[in-house]
């Protein structure tokens, strides 16, 4: 995986088949997921949704993460809250991760004219960048907390074991991401070889954030000084 760069059709980036094909799979199981615990009917899309409708808390630790209480010590402004709010959110965060898989897979998405075999550019149009992003970041969301990663000390641990090619045999049981799906509910433990798996997704999705947000923001700041 080559880092997003700034080009007159958008945002470029490399990935081989095998991450195109696991980042698209897993924010589509994420997508899934949110759908199922938040309570957004199956065929409902972000046009379709004008209100909630029903004040629903998802169960999964996962989408807590996603859709999470906007107060956290009024539990009736939070209810109200997420009465009103939570399936616009939903739906929005559903349709951008569908998009964001659909943009990846390797049997459909866009490449430049200068990739003709279509050898894993993945094109990001300026304008659906933040979504792009915003898909990312509930990929890792969902990651982190099948991981058991609760701050950054434990997201630097992960990094430098991923980035070593460490797989730690430390009995770790955190998160449930099981090796059949990467997000579904909660499962057993991860084992020592399922964690470093998942870590290395964890990774590759914030190394692709992380240079797609430098790319926007670098273009921000010499709009500004133009």
């Amino acid at each position: 995986m080559t880092p997003f760069r700034a080009t007159p059709a958008g945002f470029v980036a490399t990935w081989e088949p095998v991450e195109r094909e696991v980042l698209a799979r897993v924010a589509r199981d994420v997508a899934g997921l949110l759908r199922a615990d938040s309570g957004l009917p199956d065929d409902a899309t972000e046009a379709d949704v004008a209100f909630t409708g029903v004040a629903r808390v998802p169960r999964d630790p996962a989408v807590q993460r996603l859709l999470p209480d906007a107060h956290r010590e009024d539990a009736d402004v939070a209810a109200e809250f997420r009465h009103l709010t939570q399936t616009d959110l939903a739906a929005g965060k559903v349709g951008r991760l569908e998009a964001f898989a659909d943009a990846v897979d390797p049997a459909d998405a866009d490449v430049l004219p200068a990739d003709p075999e279509g050898e894993g550019q993945v094109l990001v149009p300026r304008d659906g960048a933040q979504d792009f992003a915003g898909a990312l970041t509930d990929v890792r969301l969902v990651l982190g907390e099948r991981l058991g990663l609760d701050d950054d000390a434990d997201v630097e641990l992960l990094h430098h074991h991923v980035l070593a090619g460490v797989v730690p045999d430390d009995g770790s049981d955190g998160g449930a991401a099981g090796a059949d799906d990467g997000t579904g509910g909660a499962q057993d433990a991860l084992d020592a070889e399922q964690r470093f798996y998942w870590g290395g997704v964890f990774v590759a999705a914030g190394f692709a954030q992380e240079s797609l947000m430098d790319e926007m923001l670098a273009e921000l700041r010499a709009r500004r000084t133009d």
